[in-house]
């Protein structure tokens, strides 16, 4: 099974793909903003008793949500972000923070150490072998389910690699002014631990190469055959699942509707066997969740085949199976008396549409503002020794204004600070590159 991720950088915004077969599988949207399993230090702004939470400033535009009794107004808190803010409430905070790696994950609040269940009991006992020497006291561990084919020193590294990652938040803690953030995940690094076996890495700028081999001990390559997520059609399997449609091989479809209270699926049979059109919606249910990071109460009303519940039990079982790939917690509860299959899969951040689109499925003005600093340097390249400007729609020019950070990265490829004209009337997906007069 060939699997590969291509790392495509833009000015505030990088973009990571993991590729199976040919065939993209999972999408990382990596922004400053995006916040989960960062580790922060906050100050308490808000006391709720009655919740048995405080309202925690972390440096956003609303304060973050952290379950915590006994805390008074003003304390200083350490905890982690377990989902960007969402649907106009701040970021969900916890205080059991934990640090991944490849193979383990290091839990300095819950001190021992766990091996995955998913482990036969003789691998299990090994890998315990291996690492209770190198453990401390008051330290906590949780060894990975493919820990199990690692070397004894890989283990030893990345122990030891974690330990002074926890040891470096705990001495910014006591020197940074809140709010601030402590330490980021790797982004790289999460698509790598959740699936084994990548082959290689492929980045479209030389600037990404060192973090990129500082973390993947396997061939990583500069990518310059033009577009990166041109190569096995990512850029279309991306515009795919922003469309609520999704066909299916055998002439029928899957339509998914996000909405504030859940996500409805429904599978068409399109003129085919129920059997077969509901056969090939599980691999693609399980799929698209994962793409578009659909996260909440989600159900599936499959095609009536006149089988009985014995054959929507048989679904159930085979979507449990499909869904276990997913690195994000997901559960396939059940069959309601109506007969639609109840599922719900953790909320990690905002949803891929969340963060590109309107409620209309148009694009957003934060979506084609990155897109914009992203053309112009592609466009630099076509047009060496130019000046270029953009010229975009109003809306898309206030997204650019208030990203400076992104615009001023932008104007350091490109060599000059860059120019945005607003033009009214301009459409949101209409962006102009002009040379500067």
């Amino acid at each position: 099974m060939a699997t590969e991720i291509l790392m495509s950088w833009g000015p505030g915004e990088t973009r990571i793909a993991l590729v199976r077969d040919g065939r993209l599988a999972d999408l990382v949207l990596a922004r400053p903003e995006l916040m989960a399993g960062a580790v922060v230090l906050g100050r308490v702004v808000e006391v709720a008793p009655k919740l048995g939470a405080v309202f925690v400033d972390i440096g956003q535009d609303q304060p973050a949500f952290l379950h915590a009794k006994g805390v008074p107004q003003g304390s200083l808190v350490l905890a982690q972000v377990k989902a960007d803010p969402q649907g106009g409430k701040g970021a969900a905070l916890t205080a059991d923070i934990s640090l991944n790696g490849r193979v383990l994950t290091y839990t300095p609040g819950h001190p021992g150490l766990a091996v995955s269940r998913k482990l036969s009991d003789e691998k299990r006992e090994r890998l315990l072998e291996r690492l209770e020497p190198l453990m401390e006291p008051d330290e906590g561990v949780v060894l990975r389910t493919h820990a199990s084919t690692a070397a004894d020193g890989v283990l030893e590294a990345e122990l030891l690699s974690l330990r002074a990652t926890w040891a470096a938040i705990g001495d910014a803690a006591e020197s940074e002014r809140a709010p601030a953030v402590l330490w980021r995940p790797d982004p790289l690094l999460r698509l790598l631990a959740d699936n084994p076996g990548v082959g290689r890495v492929l980045v479209d700028d030389p600037v990404l190469l060192p973090a990129a081999r500082a973390v993947f001990d396997g061939p990583v390559e500069h990518y310059r055959d033009g577009p990166l997520f041109d190569l096995h059609d990512v850029e279309d399997a991306i515009a795919a699942a922003l469309d609520p449609v999704v066909p299916l091989v055998c002439g029928g479809r899957v339509t998914i509707e996000q909405t504030a209270a859940l996500t409805a699926i429904d599978v068409d049979s399109g003129g085919a066997s129920g059997i077969e059109a509901n056969t090939q919606a599980v691999a693609v249910i399980a799929r698209q969740l994962r793409l578009r990071n659909i996260a909440g109460q989600i159900v599936v009303d499959f095609v009536t085949t006149g089988k009985g519940k014995g054959a929507l039990f048989k679904l159930v079982a085979s979507l449990k199976q499909a869904v276990t790939r997913d690195s994000v917690a997901t559960h396939v509860i059940g069959v309601t008396p109506l007969g639609l299959v109840e599922m719900t899969r953790e909320r990690k951040g905002p949803s891929l549409a969340e963060l590109t689109q309107e409620r209309n499925h148009g694009p957003c003005a934060d979506s084609m503002a990155l897109e914009a600093l992203r053309r112009v340097l592609s466009a630099q390249r076509g047009r060496p020794g130019r000046v270029l400007s953009l010229v975009v729609a109003p809306d898309v020019a206030a997204a650019l204004y208030n990203r400076p950070t992104a615009v001023a990265e932008a104007g350091e490829r490109l060599g000059y600070a860059l120019s945005v004209r607003a033009e009214a009337g301009r459409a949101r997906a209409d962006i102009g590159v002009e040379d500067k007069p």
